[in-house]
């Protein structure tokens, strides 16, 4: 009696091992058939853009998944743009043939009349008469563009300009008032005796007198005097061997007549253009 017991069990067993197996191969043809219905698809930004601006093109990165048939099967990819309030602004959809996977790149576009601010595109698929429950969105900024910047980035780079224009002024204007303030600056001759220093002073301060008026203009004239020795890269009087009165005179004389010269020019290019 205890051997045919066990022979009933054992028969029991291999009956319910093998309707489950026969449950297990029916639903596996069944998915490939007809699909599995854990079907899921993922979308992101595709790495190029988190902003936009109206009119341009949205690319979206898409990725089909767990259709696990062995044949392909088309599948219907919707894609949509709406606003922060949930209105939609834009849709298409395409068809795709997938077997279990598929990855691609889709671009829809932006309206033209989308005003600035947050959206976010929202994509979904439908195949085998199912709508899939999961669907993918990702946000996005709209934003206008000027002169081919986008309005935040052309502010922000505006005002790095403003800056570095200021700086470049302030820069120039701090250097040119540098080699003014060194060229106008008077010049030590404490290490020239007593009984000369004060010549060397007088002839100093008439160049330098000269160059606040005609720059280093001055210098051109002192280095050309006769008896006059100077650093023509400072003014600097370096010796002299005629009286200092008549080196004077000589400068003086120089001078003027460069000034007369420029004020000649001046005049004659004044009247040539009221002619």
């Amino acid at each position: 009696m205890f051997k045919a017991k066990l022979s009933k069990n054992i028969i029991l067993a291999y009956t319910l091992l093998t309707l489950v197996g026969l449950i297990t191969f029916t639903s596996q043809v069944f998915a490939q058939e007809h699909g599995d219905t854990g079907a899921r698809i993922d979308t992101t930004n595709a790495g190029f853009v988190v902003k936009v601006a109206p009119g341009e093109l949205l690319p979206i990165a898409v990725k089909l998944s767990n259709f696990g048939s062995e044949k392909r099967i088309d599948v219907l990819v919707k894609y949509a743009i709406f606003d922060n309030t949930g209105l939609q602004i834009n849709e298409v959809d395409e068809t795709i043939a997938v077997e279990t996977t598929a990855n691609f790149i889709k671009t829809i576009q932006v309206p033209f009349d989308t005003m600035p601010g947050t959206y976010y595109a929202k994509t979904s698929i439908q195949y085998g008469e199912q709508e899939v429950p999961g669907t993918s969105q990702f946000t996005f900024t709209v934003e206008n563009k000027i002169l081919g910047v986008f309005a935040d980035d052309f502010t922000f780079y505006t005002i790095i300009a403003l800056i570095v224009c200021a700086l470049m002024i302030y820069l120039g204007h701090s250097l040119i008032r540098r080699n003014r303030v060194g060229r106008l600056t008077p010049i030590d001759y404490s290490n020239i005796s007593k009984e000369k220093r004060t010549f060397f002073e007088i002839l100093s301060d008439t160049i330098l007198e000269m160059r606040e008026s005609i720059g280093d203009d001055a210098l051109f004239i002192a280095a050309s005097i006769d008896g006059l020795k100077i650093d023509k890269d400072t003014g600097r009087v370096l010796d002299f061997t005629r009286k200092p009165s008549e080196i004077i005179d000589d400068l003086v004389a120089k001078y003027e007549k460069l000034l007369g010269k420029k004020a000649q020019f001046t005049f004659k290019r004044s009247k040539g253009k009221s002619k």
